[in-house]
């Protein structure tokens, strides 16, 4: 790797002899934990490891400068741009952002000028002898004015021009410039020079070192307006006209390591960049951070503090870190242990906390360092969870079974002690004190000094928690188990969890709360027995869950198989989860079963893959905060907007059109947007809506795009806001675009179809008159036609009620002719015959002449006629008839008298055939008029069925077909032996009512 190449030599030689060889003095704190410090690096996208500079536009973007590239990084992405894109030179010195968002850059070849799509390049005089035309640092103040210095000369640009400022002593190095409210701070070797009105003051940093050059690194200006100096002899300040050294605690801050960069973090600390690590300075105190602690040995080339308080750094080989402060510190192998793999956590009464390592042994964290504590035999057990109960230290372990320390070990094993395994899952101390074991086949309770086995089958127990007096929950493999009174049952609660398998149980007031191994958490109300399951679904990273814990805010926490998340619940119920992971500075992404505690002042410690965790819910600690929405994309049907018609102008960084104006049928557009926040973007949320369409605001979800398809015609403005999780602060973003009416829709197209539809509704009525009267002439002769068509079936029914009766009963007649002299059973037949054949005769000609009366055409009199012959049918045998239907007000609908006959006939057919062939006990009859008058009549009955594909071959069946077809209706027949037979007939009526 290069290191500083681009910083001039003497200056090189002052920081060599002040890097090495430099005590801290006795106010300088070393801390024994690692701190989260977020490192964004190569692997990211980052286009080259060694930083240089830092910057932050007003959109929130963080700029990075690299001896590699120019890098930009929105919180989720980072784009890179070289000398490809544009650059001058890949080598960066200085970044700086104006008001309206251009970047500013130096380097080797001179000063330029970038607006997210052009370079802009400003020569440099060639004024100075050493280092010519290189650009060392670059500034904008507040009237917008970019200042940068070279070598030995500053210059300063308006309105896109380039001037030189004459200044003082041009010859020598200038190390740093701070412009601002009109005056112009710039510092030489060991002076530093106010620049106003034209006019210079000057004035020398005393030295109170060994150091025989100062050099000023960098100007800082304060919350509160004060001049600060970053050098290679301490930390300085411009007080009432005056450079004075800065005292902390009485002593002089002289005896630092040179200070490379400063920024002051929203605490009002500051924090200093040197050439191994960084300084963190308050009112009171100092602490080093390097490489023991989390964050890198290299050298800080650039410090910033960005605009949601995140403390970034630049690093000369390492590429970014980023503080957001110390809610999660950590213990791992850097801070002295020798394992990451923590699976156990406990603490005794004074505060110490005992750590179980899988392959490394037990430990013990207090006042600051990390400590072994060595069992009595040579092979170190594997630990795999840790209790602190009634004075001991409970450990198990995996396949050395059960131990105790209380400066001593004392061990327990399935040989001496008839534990059921060697193998321990979980430790559980209940209210009175009882420790209870879990094992992978069964649970122990341990109480005065003996051990009792809990009467289970041979089940892996994971968890125990106390919900009653005198009750006790087990989480196992075959799910919840209760314990009462030495009886073990099945624990059910009808919702998920009965499905779930629990890992760790908590208990938060009315509330038992369930981790488990693949539905994430579930909350369950012992009170209401209602359950919320809170998975990946709905913002877990993960769905499975090793431990649970309530904090004093009655928050719970879960450390997942992905991370570890703080879960509360919002006025509506709903679950309001915050993420912490490699984002927050979090090197221990997955958790340790049951290795979790709360400490007395309300912290808690995690054991994870990667070493122990620690939350420090009361320090001070930066929270996500959205900078500013951009749109990233605006896509019609999935592709990019092609044609450059429909827009005026794009925007600069993200090739987004402006004043969007689409043709009617370019109406499926997808819009993909981001919140710029530097801190962590998987807590973000949005939600989006369209001013113009009938639709509300989306929930809040993580999405950052959306699609709209067959948009109608109009103006519209998407709107989309942004919050973190938590948060109430919103950022919005409105795109305003609009789908052009086509003509056909516009005013003067309506009022031409207007005028057209009067002069065709005038000639269609005049066509209707004329059609009317042709209609009357039609109608009076399908009346004779109608007539005629009656009178000729009414011939046909009497020739088959009829004539088929009087044939019969000639041939009777001639029969009892040959027979008349004799006396027996025959004649008695033959007279019965035609006894039964004249009543048939006299029926059919009966139902002929009650057609033909006008006062039976109404439906409800045709249906009771069908009722009345099925009574008289069914009357003398072992069927009952059953008749549903025929309202009074079917007596308003008029058949036709050809209808009325069809429909007659065609249900005596089909109830004869019930009486001789069905044998059914019931036959049922239902009639029902539904929408648009359709009459449905269903018969059914209960017998012995018949086959259908043979039936249709008789005549009775066919008949009735054909007279269906009279009535344009349609006949269906469901039958099959031994299911009995059904009937229904469906036709409209006519729609002239009487």
């Amino acid at each position: 790797m290069q290191y500083l190449s681009y910083i001039p030599i003497s200056l090189q030689r002052v920081f060599a002899l002040v890097f090495t060889g430099i005590l801290l003095s006795a106010s300088f704190c070393v801390s024994a934990q690692r701190y989260p410090f977020y490192n964004l690096n190569v692997e990211s996208g980052l286009i080259q490891s060694q930083a240089t500079c830092l910057a932050q536009d007003p959109s929130g973007n963080l700029w990075i400068g690299t001896i590699g590239g120019l890098s930009r990084y929105d919180g989720k992405n980072i784009t890179n741009y070289t000398v490809r894109n544009g650059l001058l030179n890949n080598m960066i010195h200085s970044i700086a952002v104006d008001a309206h968002g251009n970047i500013w850059t130096g380097g080797p070849d001179g000063l330029s000028e970038f607006n997210g799509k052009t370079f802009k390049h400003y020569a440099i005089p060639f004024i100075e002898k050493s280092n010519p035309g290189q650009v060392f640092e670059v500034r904008v103040a507040d009237n917008d004015t970019v200042w940068c210095r070279t070598y030995s000369n500053i210059y300063y640009t308006i309105k896109g021009q380039i001037h030189h400022l004459n200044i003082a002593d041009s010859l020598s190095f200038i190390s740093a410039i701070l412009p601002g409210n009109g005056h112009l701070w710039y510092a030489k070797e060991g002076v530093v020079y106010d620049h106003y009105s034209k006019k210079t003051d000057s004035f020398r940093i005393p030295v109170t070192t060994p150091v025989t050059r100062i050099f000023v690194s960098k100007f800082l200006k304060d919350k509160n307006g004060m001049i600060w100096l970053a050098t290679n002899a301490g930390l300085y300040k411009i007080q009432n006209g005056t450079v004075s050294i800065h005292y902390l605690n009485n002593k002089p801050l002289n005896d630092l390591p040179a200070l490379i960069s400063i920024t002051q973090d929203s605490s009002g600390a500051f924090w200093f960049g040197t050439n191994s690590g960084a300084i963190r300075l308050t009112e009171h105190s100092l602490q080093y951070y390097n490489k023991k602690n989390g964050l890198s040995d290299n050298i800080l080339n650039a410090t910033l503090t960005d605009k949601e308080g995140n403390v970034w750094f630049a690093s000369d080989g390492q590429g970014l870190f980023r503080y957001s402060g110390m809610q999660f510190t950590g213990l791992d192998e850097t801070m002295g242990l020798p394992s990451a793999q923590v699976m156990g956590i406990a603490a005794n009464e004074s505060g110490d906390i005992f750590l179980g390592t899988y392959d490394a042994g037990l430990f013990v964290f207090k006042e600051g360092k990390v400590e072994n504590i060595t069992f009595p035999s040579e092979l170190i057990p594997r630990i795999t969870t840790l209790q602190f109960a009634n004075g001991k230290l409970w450990i198990g372990t995996r396949g050395r079974g059960l131990w105790t320390y209380d400066g001593s070990f004392t061990s327990y094993t399935t040989s001496d002690h008839d534990l059921p395994s060697n193998v321990i899952t979980s430790f559980y101390t209940d209210p009175f004190h009882r420790l209870w074991i879990g094992f992978p086949n069964g649970a122990v309770m341990y109480e005065h000094d003996s051990f009792k086995k809990v009467p289970l089958n041979s089940i892996r127990v994971s968890d125990f928690i106390t919900i009653g007096s005198d009750s006790l929950l087990m989480s196992t493999d075959n799910g919840l188990k209760l314990y009462n009174n030495s009886v073990i049952s099945a624990f059910k609660t009808n919702t998920a969890a009965d499905s779930s398998v629990p890992e760790c149980l908590t208990l938060l007031h009315n509330e038992l709360w369930i981790g488990s191994s693949d539905n994430g958490v579930i909350r369950y109300d012992l009170q209401t027995k209602k359950a919320l399951v809170i998975n990946k679904n709905n913002g877990l990273q993960s769905d499975f869950v090793y431990t649970l814990i309530p904090d004093n805010e009655n928050n719970i926490w879960a450390g997942t198989g992905y991370g570890i998340h703080k879960i509360s619940l919002s006025k509506e119920g709903q679950p309001v989860i915050t993420f912490y992971g490699t984002g927050q500075g979090i090197g221990g992404m997955e958790s340790n079963h049951k290795s979790v505690i709360k400490m007395h002042d309300g912290s808690i410690w995690f054991g994870t893959t990667n070493g122990a965790l620690h939350y420090l819910p009361h320090s001070a600690n930066t929270m996500p905060r959205p900078i500013s929405i951009v749109m990233q994309s605006v896509k019609l049907f999935g592709e990019n907007i092609s044609d450059t018609t429909y827009y005026d102008s794009t925007d600069n960084w993200y090739n987004v059109p402006y004043n969007l104006r689409l043709p009617y049928r370019k109406n499926n557009i997808t819009f993909s947007f981001h919140a710029v926040s530097l801190h962590s973007g998987s807590s973000l949320l949005y939600r989006y809506i369209i001013d113009g369409l009938d639709a509300p605001w989306s929930a809040w979800s993580a999405n950052s795009s959306v699609t709209y398809s067959a948009l109608p015609p109009g103006n519209y403005v998407f709107k989309v806001q942004c919050m973190a999780a938590g948060s109430k602060e919103l950022r919005e973003l409105q795109y305003p675009f609009e789908i052009i009416t086509p003509f056909q829709r516009t005013r003067w197209f309506r009022l031409i179809i207007l005028a057209a539809c009067i002069l065709l509704g005038i000639a269609m009525q005049y066509t209707v008159n004329k059609r009317k009267q042709r209609r009357e002439q039609l109608l009076a002769k399908l009346r004779l036609e109608e007539q005629a068509k009656i009178r000729m079936r009414t011939a046909e029914d009497f020739h088959d009620e009829v004539g088929n009766k009087i044939t019969r009963i000639n041939v009777l007649t001639n029969v009892l002719k040959n027979k008349i002299g004799k006396v027996g059973p025959d004649i008695n037949r033959l007279f019965t015959q035609i006894e039964e054949n004249t009543g048939q005769l006299y029926s059919g000609t009966q139902d002929i002449l009650w057609s033909l009366k006008p006062s039976n055409d109404s439906l409800y009199e045709i249906l009771h006629r069908i009722k009345d012959f099925g009574n008289d049918l069914f009357e003398d045998t072992d069927t009952e008839f059953i008749f549903i239907g025929a309202d009074e007000k079917w007596k308003d609908y008029r058949l036709p008298l050809d209808m009325s006959r069809n429909l007659i006939m065609i249900f005596k057919e089909a109830l004869n055939n019930c009486l001789k062939y069905s044998k059914a006990s019931t036959v049922k009859m239902e009639t029902n008029i539904k929408a648009k008058d359709i009459l449905q009549i269903v018969l059914t009955d209960n017998g012995v069925g018949f086959d259908i594909k043979n039936a249709t071959l008789g005549h009775g069946i066919n008949n009735m077909n054909i007279r269906t077809g009279r009535l344009n209706g349609r006949l269906y027949i469901d039958s099959g032996s031994g299911k009995g037979t059904m009937i229904t007939l469906s036709f409209k009526i006519p729609s002239k009512r009487g």
